[in-house]
């Protein structure tokens, strides 16, 4: 004859049971509306992060092979004189801009071949709103590395500084696509810069101020 098993017991066991399931969902839903909380956050520092890196690596690169090879970028435009002893126009030199740009492209490929991997940290007082969880959160990797070629343009402009006196400005714009490795997920980042390879302060009125010269 099998024998009755007490009631309260019985309730304390299915108790027990509905309790370590309630915190179990409440532990799942709380982890769920962090990682959705945290996950943008992240995105966006390192995004961040990335393009600092890249732009920094940049201007290093373009920075370093300036002052290395000065002798490549000192005859990237002429300029001519009328009469009067003024500043009649600025003539670029089509061959020069285009070596130096393929010179500048190369440096800053090599540089962003060796970009270090970096450790982001996000404090879970910012997600929180919690003061006292300020200096404490996790850390993820963070590994830039360059995909495909790095492409630049050269760019002439020349605008009015003053009252009879103009820059002349020759820029490089780059742009480059780079591989955001977060903690192994893989996420494609555009990154676009202008750099200035030579500004002259010139006097002069702006219209018809320069010429691009003949290749």
């Amino acid at each position: 004859m099998r024998r009755a098993t007490p009631l309260m017991p019985r309730l304390k066991v299915r108790l027990r049971l509905l309790i370590v399931l309630l915190l179990a969902c409440l532990l799942w839903y709380g982890g769920s509306a962090l990682d959705a909380k945290i996950q943008p956050a992240l995105q966006e520092l390192a995004e961040y992060e990335s393009r600092a890196a890249t732009v920094e690596a940049m201007n290093g690169a373009i920075s370093r092979e300036m002052e290395q090879h000065p002798e490549r970028y000192q005859n990237l435009y002429t300029i001519r004189y009328g009469q009067d002893g003024e500043v009649a126009s600025v003539e670029s030199n089509a061959v020069a801009l285009n070596q130096a740009r393929m010179y500048l492209i190369e440096a800053v490929t090599q540089a962003l071949q060796t970009l270090p991997e970096t450790e982001l940290r996000i404090p879970w007082g910012s997600l929180l709103d919690s003061a006292l969880l300020n200096d404490r959160g996790p850390s993820w990797s963070l590994c830039i590395q360059p995909r495909g070629y790095v492409e630049g343009e050269i760019q002439e402009s020349v605008r009015e500084v003053e009252i009879n006196k103009v820059e002349y400005c020759i820029d490089l714009e780059l742009s480059t696509v780079v591989n955001m490795i977060l903690d192994g997920d893989t996420h494609l980042l555009n990154v676009e810069n202008t750099v200035p390879v030579a500004h002259v302060l010139l006097d002069g009125a702006t219209p018809g101020y320069y010429a691009q010269g003949d290749a």
